[in-house]
């Protein structure tokens, strides 16, 4: 079967759009054109319009989420020669009321109607049965039959004679060969595809014009080359490597970071450089030791015997054959309670700006150290003598540190460095002690006769100085505590 090659229309399309026509002029229903996708109903509506010669038509393709008005304006726009109209009435009513601008004979033509909401339908339905004097509206919506029996399942009984369905019937095989190969021709291409081929192919279709067209294309253009999909294995793959990459930088940065801060940690760094901090705390020694023996006299031999007298404690002879240096320095510390020693520190010379009255006890020292070594030649009786005067120092000594009343510990650091600043923030205040506990320097202030006072003085120091609140300690809990007469000039190990 061969079509001219004026023909638009398949011989069973042409023969339904008679029946359309003969609707149109002569049916008093709703008319709904059904069908499959690509059966051909834009077709057929868009070819009922221009046969309506004598009608005024409105063709209106509803597009997706479209509301109401939307879709009546579109239609009172081409059917209305008076463009002022209400777009949010219904539709019967507004075309009442503009009754007089309305032609004679008319025609409303939805495609894709089920993109339109119900309240559209509704009045389509109620339009198609109103009777205007000297007016005709004729109203075909196209609509899948899916569609359509939704709707009509939700009209009364009284409706449903109001609503004409009309379908679509699938082509015969002769026609389908037939558009076939008079669009073949069209084409004045030549592939080579057997009749045979062509035929089976047809069969297996539903009948549709749209799938005679795609079996068409198909065998003139080939299939469509479809872009090649990426394999999920390769993109895994990929994935893969970029994170293990990832982690082994991260790894290395994070090593060498270690590895930096080890070496930072095991590197080994004195905690007091000895020369350069007396160089640079120089004043302040000097004024630390004006400060501690400013209720000190200085200390004076006592002839033969080369006892050491001092200021509050009476004259003790002391005499032995040999003293050695480690001897002298204990007998120092416990002998004078308060005096001030110099021979066990090796940097003793920068004390040699302190004033006169230090310059003194040292001299007075080394004499008597000269008098001892110079006395080690004397009779072994005289060390019975030596060591009952070590006790009775050693009870002097003892005696120095308070067992009454509080104090205020200020600090308590392990550091020379941290003790000196500390020191340093404390700079005029009187009664500043130094005192050692285990591996610790803490720094004390005052002795007080009650902790109310004791209390008072912190306040007061705190308003002063700005420092941390002091801790009031009572000095029977201090006894493990040793006062230093000179400020330490290497770390406790």
């Amino acid at each position: 079967m061969s079509f001219s090659a004026g023909s638009t229309l398949l011989p069973s399309q042409d023969a339904l759009l008679h029946r359309l026509l003969h609707l149109s002029l002569y049916g008093e229903q709703l008319m709904v054109l059904t069908g499959e996708d690509g059966a051909g109903k834009t077709t057929l509506a868009t070819a009922l319009v221009n046969e309506l010669e004598n009608h005024s038509s409105a063709l209106v393709i509803c597009p997706k989420h479209c509301d109401s008005a939307e879709i009546r304006r579109k239609i009172l726009i081409q059917l209305l020669s008076d463009p002022v109209f209400d777009d949010e009435i219904p539709l019967p009513e507004c075309l009442l009321s503009t009754l007089d601008s309305l032609p004679a004979e008319s025609c409303i033509v939805l495609d894709d109607a089920h993109l339109l909401p119900l309240d559209v339908w509704a009045e389509c339905i109620v339009l198609s049965q109103m009777n205007l004097p000297g007016k005709v509206i004729k109203i075909l919506m196209t609509s899948p039959i899916e569609f359509l029996n939704d709707v009509v399942g939700q009209l009364p009984e009284s409706l449903l004679e109001q609503v004409l369905p009309i379908n679509i019937e699938p082509l015969a095989q002769a026609e389908r060969e037939g558009l076939y190969y008079t669009l073949l021709s069209r084409t004045e291409q030549q592939p080579f595809t057997p009749r045979d081929i062509v035929k089976n192919r047809l069969e297996q279709q539903l009948g549709t014009p749209k799938e005679v067209v795609n079996l068409l294309e198909l065998a003139l253009n080939g299939e469509q080359e479809l872009p090649p999909k990426k394999s999920k294995l390769k993109v895994l793959i990929v994935t893969s490597a970029l994170s293990i990459i990832a982690l082994l930088a991260v790894w290395l940065l994070s090593d060498s970071n270690g590895s930096a801060n080890v070496a930072a940690a095991n590197k080994v760094e004195f905690a007091l450089n000895t020369n350069e901090q007396f160089v640079v705390d120089n004043a302040f020694l000097i004024e630390y030791a004006e400060r501690v023996l400013e209720d000190y006299s200085p200390i004076s031999g006592s002839g033969e015997q080369g006892g050491v007298s001092h200021s509050v404690s009476a004259a003790a002879d002391i005499e032995s054959d040999v003293i050695e240096p480690a001897e002298v320095d204990e007998l120092n510390e416990s002998a004078g309670a308060k005096a001030v020693t110099t021979y066990g520190a090796k940097q003793a010379s920068t004390f040699d700006v302190i004033e006169q009255p230090v310059k003194s006890a040292r001299s007075q020292f080394s004499e008597l150290r000269s008098d001892f070594i110079g006395k080690s030649s004397a009779n072994g009786s005289e060390e019975s003598s030596l060591t009952q005067q070590d006790e009775a120092a050693d009870k002097r000594a003892q005696e120095v540190m308070p067992v009454e009343g509080y104090t205020l510990q200020l600090a308590s650091v392990k550091r020379l460095d941290s003790l000196y600043n500390t020191l340093k923030k404390l700079k005029g205040i009187p009664q500043v002690k130094v005192a050692r506990y285990k591996q610790r320097w803490v720094v004390l202030l005052g002795e007080f006769s009650s902790r109310k006072i004791a209390q008072e003085q912190s306040a007061l120091l705190i308003a002063e100085t700005g420092i941390s609140a002091p801790w009031i300690r009572a000095w029977q809990n201090l006894s493990e505590y040793e006062l230093q007469d000179v400020l330490p000039t290497r770390e406790i190990q």
